[in-house]
């Protein structure tokens, strides 16, 4: 049977008819039950979207409060508690600068004499650096363990500064640690910073370590050499350690903790007192009240592993 063109064409026109009426039907079937779901889902999302919001602004109001009370804490919290105490602070590397900030500032609020900051240069913690730190310390460069040969080397130098201001009596800190730190400061391994130009005339000096879990490679290796210093009888200098613990969002392999380790080795536990949480207010807080009795005995302070408790007890 041979079709004919009209009739090719009913059938072609037929099939788009019924195609027209199936959709024509199914979307009135559908239509309703599925902008409803879809309407009721999208008024949620709205919903949540707006709950998020008014959340998230009142986390921003309260971290803006919690900004200003790091800068005006200090003052109103630990006031003139650490008078005639005088404090050498070093940092390592690039530690937070808002953390190194914040324990400067709760230093001088406490009243502490601070004689200055020794900043250590990121390249004496960098394992890749190895060669120019070795070849700053010509033969002080203690074969291939640079880094280590470098913080004994600056612990050193702390416990000569120490013994030199202590002798004099009327010796100047700047011209004092200038004078022991002037070659490594010319050779960029370290930086010094607000030297203190009022005569020293102390019996002690507590030694303040600021650290970080962002650094480029673990403080341990120069760090141990630094805080070697440490007198755990309190006649000379006394020792904290005081960590950044927050690790920063892009670091996915941060430093392992160089208060953890202090804490975990049996003799510095019992030596040298320790601050997790030096980003915070409430880190600082601790640190200069644990200064107050760290001549006594070592403490640990904050809420990460080993920590005795967050801040020291009262006084008696």
């Amino acid at each position: 049977m041979v079709i004919s063109l009209r009739q090719h064409i009913f059938s072609l026109v037929a099939v788009f008819v019924a195609l027209a009426v199936g959709i024509a039907a199914g979307s009135t079937v559908v239509r309703g039950p599925l902008l409803d779901s879809t309407r009721a889902r999208l008024e949620s999302a709205e919903e949540n979207i707006a709950l998020e919001r008014a959340e998230n602004e009142l986390l921003a109001a309260e971290l803006a409060q919690l900004d200003e009370w790091a800068i005006d804490g200090p003052d109103q919290l630990i006031s003139g508690r650490l008078p005639e105490r005088s404090v050498l602070v070093v940092v390592a590397g690039d530690s937070d600068g808002d953390a190194v900030a914040g324990v400067l500032r709760s230093l001088r609020a406490a009243s502490a004499s601070v004689l200055g900051e020794i900043r250590l240069d990121p390249v004496v913690f960098d394992t890749d650096e190895v060669d120019r730190v070795r070849a700053a310390l010509g033969e002080d460069a203690g074969g291939d363990d640079a880094a280590a040969a470098f913080g004994a080397l600056v612990g050193q130098l702390i416990a000569s500064s120490v013994d030199t201001m202590q002798a004099g009596r009327d010796e100047r800190p700047d011209l004092v640690l200038r004078a022991s730190f002037g070659e490594l400061e010319d050779a960029g391994l370290v930086d010094l910073l607000q030297l203190s130009t009022v005569e020293a005339g102390f019996d002690a000096i507590d030694l303040v370590v600021v650290t970080d879990r962002n650094l480029v490679d673990d403080p341990a290796r120069v760090l141990d050499g630094v805080i070697a210093v440490s007198d755990p009888d309190g006649a000379a200098v006394t020792t904290m350690v005081v960590e950044v613990g927050r690790v920063s969002q892009d670091n996915e392999v941060p430093v392992p903790s160089y208060v953890a380790a202090i804490r975990a080795d049996g003799r510095l536990r019992d030596e040298v007192s320790t601050v997790d949480n030096a980003e915070t207010i409430l880190g600082w807080v601790a640190m200069v009240l644990g200064l107050e009795g760290a001549r006594l005995d070592a403490a640990h302070y904050g809420f990460r592993e080993g920590a005795d408790r967050s801040l020291p007890p009262g006084a008696p």
